[in-house]
């Protein structure tokens, strides 16, 4: 199997993230599985240059990836055609970078094999869903793309994690980016079409199960998963840690006492901006 990624920019949240998910599967890798990690930052993945492939792409390949629309998230679409096509004959797994395995990879793999296609949680019908989601849905309600024609039956999965088995990706992967771009060429709402369109593709050519149970997307928690994150990041620097020392450290955290969502509620935020401006921080000093 190909465990894929995708990262962009110099923002080091997101590449603590991406590393530490790459760790958690990292353990349960068989010498049959690779790592794959395409970035606009090769620098960060230094460390995991002995373990994971990393590829190097420019701003210029993503732009190109993100198509006549410049729809930033098309490039998801293209990154996983992209590695699929280096590795025809493996099942791939795509990772957003705020994910972590939990449960088995056997399990995974096993899905894959029984020819599911992988999705993270089923979000429900965009009908149902509220502002530029359900404004979407207005726009290509019953329309046809890729010979598919849109229903009730076209859920929303989360697409935290993608997996497609090998014997369908080309097909898929095709569907999803003919469905993206008849979206686009629609002037649908530009807000979860790379999700949608690679939900259908894959219900619709696979069947979909979901991962949630096996894989933690803590999309809706990252303040509490980063402080841990960090923290075994410095452990592994401050000393020079090998990669079995990361691996001790990682299996040493207790992610289960983690929550992978947390309702933030929009008062509280109101409430402390609020406060901010009536008692900002003052009489900041620096060094001289």
């Amino acid at each position: 199997m190909t465990i894929m990624y995708l990262t962009f920019g110099q923002k080091t949240e997101y590449h603590v993230q991406a590393y530490l998910s790459m760790l958690s599967f990292r353990r349960q890798t068989a010498p049959t599985d690779r790592i794959v990690m395409v970035t606009t930052a090769p620098e960060f993945y230094r460390r995991a240059a002995s373990w994971a492939e990393v590829i190097a792409i420019d701003d210029r390949q993503v732009s190109e990836w993100q198509g006549q629309h410049h729809f930033f998230w098309r490039a998801k679409i293209k990154a996983i055609e992209f590695v699929g096509t280096k590795y025809p004959a493996d099942d791939l797994l795509y990772l957003d970078c705020d994910t972590l395995l939990r449960g088995s990879i056997d399990w995974l793999k096993q899905q894959l094999a029984d020819g599911h296609g992988l999705m993270d949680t089923n979000d429900g019908h965009p009908m149902n869903m509220k502002t530029k989601t359900l404004r979407m849905w207005q726009t290509i309600k019953g329309r046809t793309y890729g010979g598919i024609t849109l229903g009730p039956q076209h859920n929303m999965y989360c697409a935290g994690v993608v997996g497609i088995p090998a014997a369908r990706r080309q097909e898929t992967v095709a569907t999803a980016l003919a469905l993206c771009d008849g979206m686009l060429d629609d002037h649908a709402e530009p807000i979860v079409i790379e999700q949608y369109s690679l939900s259908i593709a894959l219900y619709e050519k696979t069947g979909l199960v979901e991962t949630r149970n096996c894989i933690a997307h803590y999309w809706a928690a990252k303040d509490e998963w980063m402080q841990a994150a960090y923290e075994l990041i410095a452990h592994s620097h401050l000393n020079d840690a090998t990669l079995d020392d990361e691996l001790r450290l990682f299996d040493a955290v207790d992610w289960s006492s983690l929550p992978v969502y947390v309702h933030k509620s929009s008062t509280a935020r109101r409430l402390r901006n609020f406060v901010n401006r009536l008692f900002p921080d003052r009489d900041y000093r620096y060094i001289k």
